[in-house]
């Protein structure tokens, strides 16, 4: 009888732990559903901070994983400026982003509603962390008095013991801004309070756009700028570059504009200095070139260049050096590049449309920063460059064993950078992508990585 009653007792006991554990199995599956409810309602939620450019750009904008070119994928940006600066490359763009949020690529770029600056930043040339982006002009910018930023320039200079840097943008084609920072990626503030360069100066009457500013510190810290364009009936020499010196502070005109006389130019003005040799480089006109006898005869919108031995010129032309990006990418525009050294090689930074139609847009002129080798001939002339999707090789590799930024990339797949730099992935099977990630020292004492917050 007892051993009856114990049996009982016992079945009892299996029945009512089965129970419980079928209980707790059905309430760990309803928490589990809930939380996956739960998460999915709070990235419906976020998904709202976010435009439909940006969930745009994160779903399509691709390249293939050999291609380190676009160098940045989830913005457009245009008109690079280059600071090498503790060996870091720092590249400032154009927001053409900003001006895509409005017209969904629904319409050309008019550039009209640009006053922000992208900036970047990479130790590699491969990966390239988003740095955000500069309130230049307008209502919320540094320079409240002007209206947009275009084509930048940067420069860095020791002033009174300390790094100083001065970041110099076009307000529209209609005068030169200059910003101040302690920092390459800032905050800046506008010194002065007013262009740098304006109509009305001395020997600006012959400039028809009052824009592309390029500026350098020479080896002795004194600082130049270069800057003008347009399209003038005179299109074989329309005389409507022009440099200056700029004053110790970098902030002031150290004297009157000088004429450079730049055959067939066009725009986008840069300046080198190789050994002893300046390199005054632009961009050359649309004009048709039948019918017409000139020496030197150019290809239209190609980047050509002069030399000179002082850096106000006189400059003497010499060639071109980079066709234009829709001779190897596809869609013909203007161009603008940036030409730099890094860890003992040249590079140019340059931009070309490359995404706007993988993403469906069914207009033009929205442009992706593109960064390619740069070679220099033994006696100094510039060959005809070499541009690729391929892109630069990597410079060095990728340290794991540091904090390192969330919009740290060289490409993703359906993630969102927010204005904060943080990420967001977009769905399910989101991804960054590191090149030449070099774990084989491992981490140091204190040592960690921050791949998102």
């Amino acid at each position: 009888m007892k051993k009856t009653i114990f049996k009982i007792i016992l079945i009892g006991m299996v029945i009512i732990m089965a129970s419980s554990c079928e209980n707790k199995e059905k309430k760990a599956a309803q928490v589990a559903e809930a939380r996956v409810q739960e998460i999915a309602a709070g990235r419906e939620q976020s998904l709202k901070k976010f435009t439909a450019m940006q969930k745009l750009m994160a779903q399509k904008a691709v390249k293939m994983p050999g291609e380190n070119n676009p160098a940045v994928l989830h913005k457009f940006n245009a008109d690079p400026a280059v600071l090498v600066f503790d060996d870091t490359v720092y590249i400032y763009c154009t927001g053409d982003s900003q001006q895509a949020e409005f017209s969904l690529g629904q319409t050309d770029n008019s550039y009209d509603k640009i006053n922000t600056l992208n900036v970047f930043s990479s130790k590699d040339l491969v990966n390239w962390t988003d740095c955000g982006i500069i309130k230049v002009a307008g209502p919320s910018g540094a320079a409240k008095w002007a209206r947009n930023s275009w084509a930048p320039a940067i420069a860095t200079k020791k002033i009174d013991g300390k790094d100083k840097f001065f970041l110099y943008f076009a307000d529209s084609a209609n005068g030169i801004g200059v910003l101040s920072a302690d920092s390459p990626v800032g905050p800046f503030v506008d010194p002065i309070g007013k262009a740098l360069v304006s109509r009305g100066m001395p020997n600006i009457d012959g400039v028809h756009w009052l824009f592309d500013p390029a500026v350098f510190v020479d080896d002795d810290g004194k600082g130049y700028i270069y800057f003008g364009g347009g399209h003038q009936a005179e299109f074989i020499h329309p005389k409507s570059a022009r440099c200056a010196a700029l004053t110790d502070d970098m902030i002031g005109l150290a004297c009157d504009p000088v004429e450079i006389d730049a055959p067939f130019l066009f725009e986008d003005s840069g300046i080198n200095k190789i050994g002893d040799t300046y390199y005054y480089s632009y961009c050359t006109n649309w004009q048709s070139r039948d019918g017409v006898e000139a020496d030197p005869m150019l290809p239209i919108a190609v980047i050509a260049y002069m030399t000179s031995k002082n850096p106000l010129g006189p400059f003497e032309f010499q060639g071109y050096t980079l066709e234009n990006p829709g001779t190897m990418f596809g869609p013909w525009g203007n161009n603008h590049h940036w030409i730099f050294s890094f860890r003992g090689k040249h590079y140019i930074a340059y931009h070309a449309q490359i995404i706007e139609k993988t993403i469906g847009f069914t207009k033009g002129g929205y442009r992706n920063l593109i960064i390619s080798d740069f070679a220099v001939n033994e006696d100094g002339s510039w060959p005809i460059q070499k541009c690729t999707k391929t892109g630069v090789e990597q410079s060095g590799t990728f340290d794991p064993y540091q904090a390192v930024p969330a919009a740290t990339m060289c490409f993703s797949r359906n993630m969102i950078v927010s204005a904060r730099q943080t990420l967001y992935a977009l769905e399910n099977g989101a991804y960054v992508c590191i090149k030449g990630v070099d774990f084989s020292k491992g981490p140091s004492t204190g040592s960690g990585t921050t791949m998102a917050e």
